[in-house]
């Protein structure tokens, strides 16, 4: 089972995220090298779960399985279909006016208003550009760092291949020596170890509640910043605080010195309740025993739901508290 679950190529199906991550960097490549990588994912993700007892294991391994096969699914419609792109628009332009209001329509304006995935100003044309790329990534998620790197990677050596130019080769290859060394020292200080996995949105409101006034005003911040992206983490990533941080790094900083400060501190009380000093961890989005915390802590949802597209088929968070 270990050889299935490694994840060196930075694709993985461990969990819906994951798989969501995986399609993210497969958009680099060619239509068929994804169409083959996804299906060879799912065999793999399949033999995994014949030899898996944890429930929570299995239980995320099928949800991105679910987000490869929803993904296929509509590649091989779109396929089918094979649309005469000039009937197509002309189609498009006539029914404009008359679809303007359509769920489709509403669903993708929704989409638009939120912010950005992907950190901005990332390259590898030069050294510089490297360098830039490191500097943009640090105090980001580990796995992150990692993923957006290896793109990166595989970006540079498909660009190497259709190059002539002597002087942007060398330029090239100079970035991607500083782009490997990064990985190199990454796998040897074992910085994935150091990823804080994020807990959904309706887990954070519910010890939101359950800390009532000790909550602190950077700890409010960050909630209110993660219900306005409905709980999607990766979005944090553009999303900055009052002094100009994003928030993916402000959440890692803090962590990190709580992580240090509750190092040795007791998690759940005889009720298995979060302690106190959970509930600081848990304010950010993290606990050091997220399997527990999804199973004895219910999710606060918010008051209307609003189902939305995504690529797993699963709703979304809502706008709004339940009170």
């Amino acid at each position: 089972m270990g050889k299935d679950e490694k994840e060196d190529s930075g694709f993985g199906f461990k969990d819906k995220a994951k798989a969501e991550e995986t399609l993210k960097l497969l958009e680099q490549h060619d239509p068929n090298y994804r169409r083959l990588t996804v299906r060879g994912l799912l065999g793999r993700a399949k033999r995994v779960l014949s030899l898996t007892k944890a429930e929570d294991k299995i239980k995320n391994i099928k949800e991105a399985m679910a987000v490869f096969e929803n993904w296929l699914a509509e590649l091989d419609a779109g396929k089918e279909k094979k649309p005469d792109k000039k009937k197509e628009e002309k189609k498009a332009e006539k029914k404009e006016d008359k679809d303007s209001s359509s769920d489709v329509e509403m669903e993708d304006k929704e989409e638009k208003k939120l912010p950005a995935d992907k950190v901005p100003g990332l390259g590898f044309k030069d050294k510089e550009a490297a360098e830039g790329t490191l500097k943009a990534l640090e105090g980001r998620d580990p796995d992150y760092q990692q993923l957006a790197v290896k793109g990166l990677l595989g970006s540079a050596k498909r660009v190497l291949t259709c190059t002539r130019d002597e002087t942007k080769l060398a330029n090239i290859k100079e970035a991607m020596s500083i782009l490997e060394k990064f990985l190199d020292d990454f796998d040897t200080n074992h910085l994935s170890k150091q990823n804080n996995a994020y807990l959904s949105l309706g887990i954070v409101r519910t010890a939101e509640k359950s800390a009532g006034d000790t909550v602190t005003e950077q700890q409010r911040a960050f909630i209110a910043a993660y219900s306005s992206v409905n709980g999607e983490y990766k979005r944090l990533r553009t999303v900055e605080d009052e002094g100009g941080k994003t928030w993916d790094i402000v959440r890692n900083a803090a962590l990190k010195d709580l992580k240090e400060k509750h190092a040795n501190a007791k998690l759940f009380n005889d009720k298995d309740e979060p302690t106190a000093e959970h509930l600081e961890l848990l304010l950010w989005a993290y606990s050091p025993e997220a399997a527990k915390v999804k199973k004895v802590v219910p999710e606060t949802k918010e008051a209307k739901d609003r189902k939305r597209k995504s690529s797993g088929g699963d709703e979304s968070p809502s706008k709004k508290k339940k009170e």
